[in-house]
């Protein structure tokens, strides 16, 4: 039988059975080099319930629609588990999607908060007076980068790839850092029952425009934990590479929760087309 439980429970039973384990490793080859940044279950945790706190503060209730444009990196986990914390709805949206793509999955989603990698800001901001959005939040690649590799990039790689951003005009618009360096350490709890839906998987099928596909945390529990039996994962031990990405139902299922449910470690791949690098 599946268990009675909502996405919200996974991480807290890892993080309390395992609070030093590496819940995810952010990974990236740069100078033919390749470096990784660890994050514990507790600092993860951590991280997520003051983004749930954060939400909160901004306003967001639970069922509301939070839409997320990023690619696998602790933030996406961070983001999603935190709506799910704050009983929010999580919205996908693949980071390679153009403006008009963008305004098409947020107004038919009825997205009101965004959060958006900084190198794909610009998109957003072209269409955002379309939208309904009331809020969004910034997140800079690098935020998650170990020290020396953050310094490299900072002075190499940031302006010139479009990461850094200047969002202090822009209302209703935050950076995710100084979001969670605010907030209270726990949300305010929140009533969220099996059957409620937990995310929007947008889907073309084979013709018209994406569709929203609805998936209740019923369905994502017992998929992540039916995954976990299927592949005899041993828990706290085993290493997950998360290739595919976390806006496909698949990436999000097996890369994010399976490792969630049975607390294993997650490698990110944040571009799944760097072979050297996978």
């Amino acid at each position: 039988e599946a268990p009675e439980l909502t996405l919200q429970d996974l991480l807290p039973m890892a993080a309390e059975k395992y609070p030093e384990r590496t819940a995810l490793v952010m990974t990236l080859a740069a100078a033919g080099r390749l470096f990784s940044y660890p994050v514990s279950y507790r600092r993860l945790q951590r991280d997520v319930e003051r983004f749930a706190a954060s939400l909160q503060g901004l306003g967001v209730q639970p069922g509301d629609r939070v839409a997320l444009y990023l690619p696998n990196c602790p933030q996406f986990v961070i983001a999603a588990y935190g709506t799910w914390r704050a009983g929010g709805i999580v919205v996908c949206c693949n980071p390679l999607y153009v403006g008009r793509e963008v305004q098409h999955l947020v107004n038919d989603s009825g997205a009101e908060t965004f959060v958006v990698m900084s190198s794909l800001y610009e998109r957003l901001k072209g269409i955002r007076a379309n939208t309904g959005l009331k809020r969004a939040i910034v997140t800079n690649v690098k935020e998650y980068f170990p020290p020396v590799l953050k310094l490299l990039f900072t002075m190499a790689k940031e302006k010139k790839e479009g990461h850094r951003v200047n969002i202090a005009s822009d209302a209703d618009t935050w950076w995710l850092q100084d979001l969670l360096r605010g907030a209270p350490p726990r949300p305010a709890p929140v009533d969220v029952a099996p059957e409620d839906v937990s995310t929007l998987i947008y889907t073309g099928g084979t013709t018209g425009s994406p569709k929203g596909a609805q998936l209740t945390h019923r369905n994502l529990v017992s998929n992540a934990k039916m995954l976990c039996l299927w592949n005899q994962a041993h828990e706290a031990q085993d290493v997950m590479l998360a290739v595919m990405p976390y806006f496909h139902s698949y990436g999000l299922t097996v890369g994010m929760n399976v490792p969630i449910a049975s607390a294993l470690t997650m490698v990110q791949i944040p571009n799944p087309r760097d072979m050297p690098h996978v």
